[in-house]
């Protein structure tokens, strides 16, 4: 109920609520910035009129006119100081409300459904709803900033209107037409841009690839060995000229309505210079006339900033409110209510008639597929590349949902479970490996508070990195990767694979799941590692998927998956002795280790 009622809010109501709840000396500040921002212009329409009624006086003297300007001039000096000091002063508490709103959107982006990350459009379509918040001079923090100049413009126009109205309501109404119309030049711009966000979206994308790409010192060795430069370069240049064409668009549309605003501003300078000049000739003094002028300048000029100040707001508004439409729309990241099982109790695992293909694919992955595993068995998962074999532990783990049939994890639908819930029962361990750049024991950890480091050296030893990590001058708390820390230590292949293997040690949970995860690894380390785990994760339901079968002995039973599913399941000898498709390839690969090679 809260939500609805959040989600109904306007957008400005919403920010202005998250400032009064993170930092209500924000309207403080902005109420005495009104005050002094009204009064600075003042000091300068009256200071002439003032200067010029003195000097057309019958006694004018050096000094009077030197208090007459030192007047103006310390008091408008004095108001202007607090004017940008107020600016400055508050400019980082602004900055502050942004964060909190990047803040927000990093825990959803880290939390919501794994399948969006997978997902190119998913990013185009909210490219601009990030970007919202990504800069102190657009978005978020430039609508703060407008909304904190806004009281006073609306104030000092309105005391302008007034005086200048009671003169002369013609120059008032030039004014405000000439005015009206740069708005709506503006919003129809803004709309016309709005209207080409993800066609901008999507080249800057793929121009950000190329840029980085050229700019990634991983890329460095095939760029130069395979001569990519110039299949880089070209390939960058297109997606630039795609981007500018676009970019055209938007700028042409925005020079040929300039040219509407350019017509009304002429009308109404002539108004205002034609109707007060008529006013003097009329028996106006002439320091009123200069007064006018700098009053009508002052009253244009600050209306133009109000015209800017809404059309900027509104345009940008646009792309908030995608930001709070992201903030609020169900990206599964919540899950059901169910928690997690006990860490001693194995899982039962049982996938009924699972059907399932990517997002915006047409390729069936699974058709009807099926499989059981009782709580506490070994198994081995097997197959050809492309058979579905890491897509099985992405569905398990609830990184992506069935299209129809139930996952069931001890008799419970995996959607039942909270995701954070469900995802404690699980230590998986992939094939592409990603070290952070935090010390080896906060990677091992996922944590930087609470590390059990007793359990780190555990783990350490029973991967074989032992005598690895305290051969470093820090040992456990030597940093990972030369990100940020310069001296950090970068470990080859198989080495980052055993810590991957050290983190579901870790970790724990009622199954672990190894995904081809010794790949870097050769056969005689592979079969250490797995030889280890088989003790390691005694009582606990284990899934094995390696290309490499010899892994296949350590588990009770052996499922081979293909294109339609599951194809043959039993123990290693019941499949030899069937002389199916996993004898055969057991066979091949047999051979291919008595000829010494290795299978990857």
């Amino acid at each position: 109920m809260e939500q609805s009622k959040k989600n109904k809010k306007s957008i400005i109501l919403r920010m202005l609520d998250n400032a009064r709840a993170n930092d209500k000396s924000v309207f403080v500040g902005c109420a005495i910035f009104t005050l002094a921002a009204l009064i600075v212009p003042l000091f300068s329409i009256a200071m002439p009129k003032v200067l010029i009624d003195y000097l057309m006086g019958p006694a004018p003297e050096l000094w009077g006119i030197i208090r007459i300007v030192a007047l103006f001039f310390l008091g408008g000096s004095i108001f202007s100081f607090l004017e940008e000091w107020l600016v400055y002063f508050f400019y980082p508490k602004i900055t502050a409300l942004r964060i909190d709103y990047v803040r927000d959107q990093a825990v959803k982006l880290l939390t919501m459904d794994y399948k969006y990350m997978e997902s190119a459009k998913f990013f185009e379509e909210r490219s601009m709803a990030f970007e919202s918040t990504s800069s102190n001079n657009n978005g978020i923090e430039m609508i703060y900033h407008k909304l904190f100049q806004l009281p006073q413009l609306l104030l000092l126009i309105l005391l302008l209107s007034i005086f200048i109205g009671l003169a002369s309501p013609i120059i008032l109404i030039a004014i405000v037409v000439n005015i009206a119309v740069s708005s709506w030049v503006s919003v129809a711009i803004n709309k016309y841009e709005y209207s080409k966000k993800e066609e901008l979206s999507k080249h800057k994308r793929r121009v950000d690839y190329y840029g980085k790409t050229a700019k990634d010192f991983t890329y460095g060795k095939d760029v130069r060995l395979y001569d990519l430069k110039e299949r880089i370069l070209d390939n960058f240049k297109l997606e630039i000229k795609a981007y500018v064409d676009v970019f055209k668009l938007i700028k042409n549309r925005e020079f040929c309505l300039g040219f509407i605003s350019l017509i009304t501003l002429l009308i109404s300078d002539i108004a205002t210079y034609g109707i007060l000049t008529y006013l003097t000739v009329k028996g106006m003094p002439i320091a009123d006339f200069s007064m006018y002028i700098i009053a009508t300048s002052t009253l244009s000029q600050k209306m133009t900033s109000l015209s800017e100040h809404i059309t900027y707001i509104m345009r940008e508004k646009m792309y908030v409110r995608d930001l709070f439409k992201f903030l609020d729309e169900d990206l599964g990241e919540t899950g059901g209510e169910r928690l997690a099982l006990p860490k001693e109790c194995p899982l039962e695992i049982e996938f009924d008639h699972v059907s399932f293909k990517y997002p915006d694919t047409d390729m069936n992955i699974y058709e009807d597929f099926s499989l059981k595993i009782p709580a506490g068995q070994k198994l081995a998962l097997v197959g050809i590349n492309g058979a579905g074999k890491t897509t099985f532990v992405k569905l398990l783990t609830g990184l992506f949902t069935p299209d129809s049939g139930r996952i069931l994890i001890n008799g419970y639908d995996i959607s039942e479970y909270k995701k954070s819930e469900l995802f404690k029962m699980f230590g998986v361990v992939y094939q592409e490996i990603n070290i952070l750049a935090y010390s080896i024991a906060e990677n091992i950890a996922c944590s930087a508070e609470n590390i059990d480091y007793d359990k780190v050296d555990r783990v350490l030893k029973q991967v074989g990195l032992y005598d690895k990590v305290y051969s470093l001058e820090k040992g456990v708390n030597t940093m990972m990767l030369k990100i940020i820390d310069e001296e950090g230590t970068v470990f080859s292949g198989g080495e980052s694979q055993k810590l991957a293997i050290a983190r579901a040690l870790y970790k724990g949970g009622n199954c672990v799941i190894m995904d081809e995860p010794t790949a870097a690894l050769d056969a005689l380390a592979e079969a250490e590692i797995y030889s280890e785990f088989d003790t390691l994760v005694e009582g606990k339901t284990a899934i094995y998927i390696s290309h490499r079968l010899a892994s296949t002995k350590f588990c009770d039973m052996i499922a081979l998956i293909d294109g339609s599913g599951l194809k043959e399941y039993g123990t290693h000898d019941d499949l030899m002795k069937q002389g199916g498709e996993y004898h055969k390839m057991f066979v091949i690969q047999g051979k291919y280790y008595q000829e010494g090679g290795d299978v990857a």
